[in-house]
């Protein structure tokens, strides 16, 4: 089956222009590079910004928070901002690739030296993105970072990837991307996991993603896998629907309840229960699957 590829309409959002981030014209390689070595130079960390005009929770960002007196007064003291628009800037696409973004606006926390000390997504209020950007310092300060490497490489993506990302061609079937998951010596590694999360592959794997969850929260992140793990889980429901089992249902939620916020969980939750085993017209179009 192939690829059919939508941006969840959770995560959907735009963003114009951002005073308060105090935007590049154009984002690039060569501006991405400049922005590392400024805060190598002002001893700052990096806020990066991945949006895409027309999304709407990103121009909320810019209206209602990136102007708060709060936002711009950390930003400014302890980071170098960076913002890219993923569908016209090649460096925003190599971006999302890297770390198999699926959902904007999506936030990256990182180092001087390129390594990723968290990653957000979604609206924000101003008092969860304040939180946000004081956990990075604190994480920082502490040298905690997640697994990703700190380079794109390009190379070490399969074409298939590259292409889905790169020049949006999304019609991947399941077997090519089987057939290179198998062969990996361990799907815990970076580039395996941000296919199988940045590509939403189904079925098969979710085993292994349930297995190691802990292992691929604690290496890259809440974000990076609890946008997996719904999707995972409504694939879950089907299952416990077939046999009308809201109680081992409910189990499996409570077991997962621990990867989200609690404003999270409670839309999440939400969103999974209803209409527990109410006939469905059409199957989930969010996953390439066998």
């Amino acid at each position: 089956m192939k690829l059919i590829f939508k941006i969840a309409s959770a995560f959907l959002l735009l963003a114009g222009t951002s005073v308060a981030l105090n935007a590049q014209t154009q984002a690039t390689d060569e501006s991405w590079e400049k922005t590392k070595k400024q805060a190598v130079a002002e001893k700052k960390l990096i806020f990066v910004d991945l949006y895409f005009t027309g999304c709407m929770p990103c121009a909320q960002m810019d209206k209602e928070v990136f102007p708060d007196p709060k936002v711009t007064a950390l930003l400014s003291a302890d980071f170098v901002t960076f913002k890219s628009d993923i569908m016209k800037e090649e460096i925003g696409k190599k971006l999302c690739m890297k770390y198999g973004v699926t959902g904007f606006p999506t936030f990256l926390f990182v180092n001087s030296d390129g390594k990723i000390i968290d990653i957000a997504a979604g609206f924000q209020s101003v008092d969860q993105f304040t939180t946000l950007l004081q956990n990075a310092k604190e994480a920082a300060k502490k040298g905690n970072f997640k697994k990703y490497s700190p380079e794109i490489k390009e190379k070490d993506y399969p074409e298939f990837y590259q292409q889905a990302y790169m020049a949006g061609k999304r019609n991947v079937t399941f077997e090519v991307v089987d057939a290179y998951l198998k062969a990996q010596p361990s799907l815990l590694e970076e580039v395996p996991f941000v296919i199988i999360s940045g590509l939403r592959i189904g079925r098969e794997y979710d085993d292994f993603f349930f297995k190691n969850i802990k292992t691929l929260f604690k290496d890259y992140g809440r974000s990076s896998v609890n946008g997996q793990l719904f999707y995972i889980l409504q694939r879950k429901k089907k299952e416990f629907e077939k046999s009308n089992d809201l109680v081992g249902f409910k189990k499996v939620l409570e077991s997962s309840k621990e990867y989200y916020t609690s404003d999270e969980w409670t839309r999440y939750e939400g969103i999974l229960l209803k209409d527990f085993g109410t006939a469905k017209t059409s199957d989930n179009p969010y996953t390439l699957q066998k």
